[in-house]
C-alpha cells in the first residue's frame, strides 16, 4: 500500500483541528455558569461520538478551467464593454479631488486650466465612456472588407504615460480604447506615471483601475525618466504582438485598430501614426478635419533643421502615387510621435528609444530617421482616427539644455555631414554635453542603416536644403538698435510677419542664409521660405520661388540690405520696413558671418 503521509492527510488534518478544540474548550469550561458547562459537554460529547465512527469528507476541488487565456480574458473585455457601453453615460466621482463648492467658480475654473492647459472642469462633466462619431469614408469602410478577420488579427498593447494628467481625461483614453478595440484583439493597457504628485492620480488612480479586472496595469517610476525611458519601460511590461503608443489625453473614434493592424500583418517593419484630428480644449467637442487640424487626408510629417517636427502639405509626388484615393496610406518622412503603433518586438530590435535623450524632444525625429534609413517604413493610415486633446501649451517645463542635448544626440547618431546645417541653426549645441552615443552609433552600425544623403533623396526629397553656397549667414543685428535682431516672431511660415528682437545668439528664429545664387534671403527653421517684400510696411514670409521681384535682395558695402527696386531694410521698432536710403544706422544691418561684400 505504500506509505502514508499523516502529516498532509486532509483527514488526519481535520481530526486533529477536532481535538485541539476539546482541549480548548476543557480549559475554557472552568469557572464558568454550569449552563454554559452544559453547552460545553455536549459539544464535547458531539466530538467524541464524531471522531469514534469512520467519518470521510470528500475534498471537492474546483476543476481547473479548460479555457484558454485568450477565452478568458475576450470575457473580461467583452464584460468591460457591457459596463461601460455609452447609451448609459457615466461621470466622473469628484468627491475628494474637485473642491465640491468653489466660492468663486470662474476662478476655480480658471486655476484648473492653468493646472493641465484645458478646460478641467468641462473634462470633469464630459461622460467618460462617450463614444466619438464613426469618421471613416465610404472608400475606408470598403477597403475594411479586404482586412484580414478578427479572429487572425495580432493582438494589441496600449502604452499610455503621464505626468499629473488629469484623471477625468486619463480614465476617458482608456474607456475609449477598451469601447473601441476588438475584444479578442485587447491584450492589455499599460499606464506608466512618470513620477506624479497629484492626488487624483495617486491612490485614487489604483481604486478607479480596479474595475478593469487586470486589463489595466499600472507601474509607477519613483523619479522622473522622461517620455523614452517611460514608453520603453510601458513596451517591456506589455504583453501584445503590437505596441500602441498613445498620449494620456486622447479618444479613439470607431474602427481605428483594424486598418494598423492589417497594415503591419502585411509587413512588421512598418510603423503607423493614426489620423489626429483634435479635441477642442476649451470645449471638448469633437473636431473633424477643420483648417487648422491635420488631417491625413492632406498632409505629412517634415522637420525643420533644428530638429523641430513640422507638418507639411503632401507633395505632388505623394499624391499622384496615391491616385486620388484618400483611403490611402501616406508615406510620412516623419512622424508627429504622441500616437503610433508597431510590432512590439520590431520596437526592441530598432533599438526602441534612445535613453540618453532627456525627458522629451526630438525623439520622434530620432525614431522616424531611424525606422526608414534602417529598412523599415513609416505611414500615417487616414482610415484610423485617434482625437487629441491639443493643449493651449505644456503644464510643465523642464530643463533649458534638453532640446539641444537631444538634437546634438540625433545629429551626431544619424545626420551625418548634414548635421552642419544643425550647428549653423542652433549654435549653442556646440557647448551642450551629449553624453555617451557610442551605443547608438554601434546600433546604426549592426542595423547596417543607410545614409541621410539616402533619406534625403529617396524619403524626403522635397525637402529644402540648406545651400553651402551663401554670401552670408547668421543673426542680422541692427547696427542702430545694436542688441536687437530680425526675428520671425514665432511665425515660421506664411505670411508670418517679420519683425525684431532682442539679439540672444541661439540661432532658430533669428538665423538667416543670403544665398549667392538667387540673392535671396530664407529663414532657418523652414528653407522653403524667403524675406518677401510684400509691400513697404508688410515683409513677410513667402514660399521661394527664384523669381526674384519681392524676394530679390542685395548688400552694400555699408551693411545696408536693398531690394531690387533700391529701397532700404529698416524697421519701426517691432516689424521690418522698406523705405527710400537714407544712410541712417537703423537702415544699416550686421550679419553673423560675412564671407564677400559686394
Amino acid at each position: 500500500m505504500g506509505t502514508f503521509d499523516t502529516e498532509n492527510d486532509p483527514i488526519n488534518n481535520i481530526n486533529r483541528f477536532i481535538l485541539n478544540l476539546k482541549v480548548k474548550f476543557f480549559m475554557w469550561h472552568k469557572n464558568r455558569p454550569y449552563f454554559l458547562k452544559g453547552v460545553a459537554l455536549l459539544f464535547i460529547l458531539v466530538m467524541f461520538l464524531f471522531t469514534q465512527y469512520d467519518v470521510t469528507f470528500e475534498i471537492v476541488k474546483k476543476p481547473a478551467s479548460t479555457e484558454s487565456e485568450e477565452t478568458i480574458r475576450t470575457k473580461k473585455v467583452l464584460k468591460l464593454q457591457e459596463i461601460l457601453d455609452p447609451k448609459f453615460p457615466i461621470l466622473l466621482d469628484l468627491d475628494g479631488i474637485r473642491d465640491p463648492n468653489p466660492v468663486n467658480v470662474e476662478e476655480y475654473k480658471e486655476k484648473l486650466f492653468k493646472e493641465n492647459m484645458f478646460n478641467t472642469w468641462e473634462s470633469d462633466r464630459t461622460p467618460l465612456n462617450r463614444r466619438l462619431k464613426d469618421t471613416r469614408t465610404r472608400r475606408c469602410i470598403e477597403r475594411s472588407q479586404s482586412y484580414i478577420p478578427v479572429s487572425e488579427m495580432q493582438t494589441i498593447s496600449v502604452v499610455f504615460i503621464f505626468v499629473d494628467e488629469c484623471l477625468s481625461v486619463l480614465l476617458r483614453s482608456i474607456i475609449s480604447i477598451i469601447n473601441t478595440v476588438p475584444a479578442r484583439v485587447l491584450k492589455d493597457i499599460v499606464l506608466v506615471d512618470d513620477f506624479s504628485h497629484k492626488v487624483e492620480v495617486g491612490k485614487r488612480l489604483e481604486e478607479e483601475i480596479q474595475i478593469f479586472e487586470g486589463i489595466v496595469k499600472l507601474i509607477r517610476h519613483k523619479e522622473r525618466s522622461g517620455l523614452m525611458v517611460a514608453r520603453t519601460t510601458g513596451a517591456q511590461h506589455a504583453t501584445g504582438d503590437v505596441v500602441v503608443f498613445l498620449d494620456s489625453h486622447i479618444e479613439a473614434s470607431p474602427g481605428w485598430v483594424e486598418p494598423i493592424l492589417d497594415r503591419i500583418s502585411r509587413n512588421r517593419r512598418t510603423v503607423i501614426q493614426p489620423n489626429i484630428p483634435a479635441i477642442d480644449f476649451n470645449t471638448f467637442e469633437f473636431i473633424d478635419d477643420v483648417n487648422d487640424t491635420p488631417s491625413a487626408h492632406s498632409v505629412m510629417g517634415g522637420f525643420s533643421w533644428d530638429m523641430v517636427f513640422r507638418w507639411k502639405s503632401l507633395p505632388e509626388r505623394e499624391v499622384k502615387r496615391r491616385h486620388g484615393d484618400n483611403s490611402m496610406e501616406v508615406l510620412s518622412p516623419t512622424m508627429a510621435g504622441g500616437l503610433f503603433a508597431m510590432d512590439r518586438k520590431y520596437f526592441f530590435e530598432i533599438g526602441a528609444y534612445d535613453l540618453g535623450m532627456d525627458i522629451w524632444g526630438s525623439e520622434n525625429l530620432e525614431i522616424s530617421f531611424r525606422i526608414w534609413m534602417c529598412g523599415g517604413i513609416l505611414e500615417i493610415n487616414p482610415c484610423s482616427t485617434i482625437a487629441h486633446v491639443y493643449r493651449k501649451t505644456f503644464p510643465y517645463s523642464s530643463k533649458k539644455d534638453v532640446g539641444l542635448k537631444n538634437g546634438k544626440r540625433l545629429a551626431e547618431v544619424w545626420l551625418d555631414e548634414y548635421k552642419d546645417f544643425f550647428y549653423q541653426i542652433s549654435p549653442p549645441a556646440k557647448n551642450v554635453d551629449m553624453g555617451d552615443i557610442s551605443e547608438r552609433v554601434e546600433l546604426r552600425n549592426r542595423l547596417k542603416c543607410k545614409s541621410f544623403k539616402w533619406y534625403i533623396d529617396n524619403v524626403y526629397p522635397d525637402m529644402s536644403v540648406p545651400s553651402r553656397d551663401y554670401l552670408a549667414h547668421g543673426e542680422i543685428r541692427n547696427m542702430g538698435e545694436r542688441n536687437r535682431c530680425v526675428d520671425n516672431l514665432g511665425e515660421w511660415k506664411p505670411p508670418g510677419r517679420m519683425g525684431m528682437y532682442t539679439c540672444h545668439g541661439q540661432g532658430g528664429s533669428q538665423y538667416w542664409q543670403f544665398i549667392k545664387e538667387t540673392n535671396e534671403i530664407k529663414q532657418s527653421q523652414n528653407y522653403e521660405y524667403c524675406l518677401d517684400a510684400v509691400a513697404a510696411d508688410q515683409i513677410q514670409l513667402a514660399q521661394c520661388h527664384g523669381q526674384k521681384g519681392n524676394q530679390y535682395w542685395s548688400m552694400t558695402s555699408i551693411g545696408e540690405i536693398k531690394t531690387g527696386s533700391g529701397s532700404c531694410l529698416g524697421h519701426d521698432g517691432k516689424y521690418l520696413k522698406i523705405s527710400s536710403c537714407d544712410g541712417s544706422a537703423n537702415q544699416r544691418w550686421n550679419w553673423g558671418f560675412v564671407f564677400t561684400r559686394p
